[in-house]
């Protein structure tokens, strides 16, 4: 798969295969994202590795998936949740607040790098991160800042055109894949 494949058949995944990923695969998760981009250099960014099963359903119970589907199908079932976790944190004893860029670089790397390897994630903001650094034992000065759930996929999903609506909220279709809307290029790409 090459690059560009990765980053256009990436999907967001909410149902998980419950198959170990190796350390090995998540330490060059860690490692392209401590190499991704940092403003200034500063690299405040720390990254933690969450596997342990009983860490993992904690870490999991603390968050919020699938803001479009009211419904709460977006949420993974029992048997169905992610494997692992990488959460991104801040050393403030390096930087007081990290820049949303580092944040959003690191992640997309990890997200990258896995789907290359078969792996399907859901990138979440919605979380509650004071009670992860407690769940986690996480020192005073690292700040979860986002989280990457890891897993093998355990289900289908596509993309399919934006309505002519404009709208964007994903939803789950017919087949049973989750259908999240793109613009199209036409209504991004500005060529001068």
């Amino acid at each position: 798969m090459t690059i560009y494949e990765a980053m256009t058949t990436r999907r967001t995944i909410r149902r998980f295969a419950q198959k170990p990923i190796s350390d090995e695969i998540l330490e060059k998760a860690v490692n392209v994202a401590r190499l991704a981009p940092v403003g200034g250099n500063a690299q405040s960014l720390k990254f933690c590795v969450v596997k342990t099963p009983e860490l993992v359903s904690a870490v999991f119970d603390e968050t919020k998936w699938g803001m479009h589907l009211k419904d709460g199908s977006g949420r993974p079932k029992p048997g169905e949740l992610p494997v692992a976790w990488i959460l991104i944190c801040n050393d403030t004893t390096i930087k007081e607040q990290p820049m949303i860029h580092d944040i959003g670089a690191a992640a997309e790397n990890i997200i990258i790098y896995v789907t290359g390897e078969g792996i399907g994630t859901c990138w979440l903001e919605a979380i509650n991160r004071t009670a992860i650094a407690e769940i986690l034992s996480l020192s005073e000065h690292l700040k979860v800042c986002s989280a990457v759930a890891l897993g093998y996929p355990a289900m289908s999903s596509h993309e399919v055109p934006l309505p002519d609506s404009g709208a964007t909220p994903y939803y789950w279709g017919e087949d049973g894949a989750l259908c999240v809307p793109k613009r199209s290029m036409k209504d991004v790409m500005l060529v001068k």
